[in-house]
């Protein structure tokens, strides 16, 4: 990891930190203090941050769920990315995403968290939340992506012959694909959270005859972060397996490289929607580190792997 890789997750492992606290105090505070709660809240603003419909204290707990599944689900795609660009494997491309793709998604975590924090406070102390609350939302949601994205696209084109040629290996070789294995439960609460924020969109929308500014928010946010995990490939190569997790970035794991792989349930975040997963311990300029993934087919896919192993070792 650079001088500068370090700093930025030094600085970041900091926010993130304050995120998780935030989203946490969030959720358990209200819980703490729930009977002075009013029984009758707002339960949803206007595009100018006024209520335009009360309901009973008890949808709070919709939002404390939406609030811990982008918690985890952002956890695991902060993650992903820096697992990807800190790879001893990582090319250059896959590295600058420690400067531009990580702290984008701590910026808009933080933005999205402190968002639903102050409409939670908002609807337990009786309060409107103010013509200022969507502008402010939208900018601190979208200006980290625009900014980052542009500082992305200017690094691909000052590298593009290099960018060009990986891209033309990897599109010109036959690679055989293995898509990760999805939990039932998992599968469920990440399109229902899809699925549920984009009708509550079109709900309110036609309910109110108009836009709605705020829901959409919610709606997109959801979708960004979400359907890209729902995509998540292992491509076996003739010289290393990709790890692609679409957004979050690629990684690329060597078959010489490997000393061991083995079953494992281990939940810790991972570029895996399932926990039936293999566990593959690799070593890379005399780093070690190791990747947590679930393909499908999975012992056909160790085979694989064994295979193209031997015959790294015979050449």
């Amino acid at each position: 990891m650079s001088e500068k890789q370090e700093k930025i997750f030094r600085i970041g492992k900091i926010v993130n930190r304050i995120t998780l606290l935030i989203g946490a105090l969030t959720i358990v505070l209200p819980l703490v203090f729930w009977k002075w709660i009013p029984n009758e809240i707002p339960a949803h603003y206007d595009s100018g941050g006024t209520v335009d419909r009360m309901g009973d204290k008890g949808e709070l707990v919709l939002l404390f769920f939406v609030i811990a599944f982008v918690m985890g689900v952002m956890s695991v795609a902060l993650y992903l990315v820096k697992t990807n660009a800190t790879s001893k494997y990582a090319k250059e491309e896959d590295s600058q995403s420690m400067t531009t793709i990580y702290p984008m998604l701590l910026i808009m975590n933080l933005v999205v968290i402190l968002m639903f924090s102050y409409m939670m406070f908002c609807s337990v102390t009786m309060r409107s939340l103010g013509g200022w609350f969507l502008p402010v939302s939208l900018t601190g949601t979208f200006a980290p992506m625009v900014y980052y994205l542009i500082k992305e696209f200017k690094f691909h084109q000052k590298n593009k012959p290099e960018l060009a040629d990986y891209k033309y290996r990897e599109k010109t070789e036959a690679g055989e694909c293995y898509r990760t294995k999805i939990d039932w439960w998992l599968g469920i609460l990440l399109l229902g959270a899809v699925l549920g924020t984009v009708w509550g969109f079109i709900a309110v929308s036609m309910e109110k005859g108009k836009f709605d500014w705020v829901m959409f928010l919610s709606a997109a946010a959801c979708v960004v972060i979400v359907v890209p995990l729902l995509f998540i490939k292992y491509i076996l190569y003739s010289e290393y397996i990709l790890v692609s997790c679409g957004i979050y970035g690629k990684e690329r794991i060597p078959y010489n490289s490997i000393v061991n792989i083995k079953v494992t349930h281990n939940p810790l975040a991972s570029a895996a929607l399932s926990l039936d997963r293999l566990q593959i311990d690799y070593v890379i300029n005399g780093r070690h580190d190791m990747v947590l993934i679930s393909p499908v087919r999975k012992k056909e896919f160790i085979a694989k792997v064994q295979e193209r192993r031997v015959y790294e070792e015979i050449e």
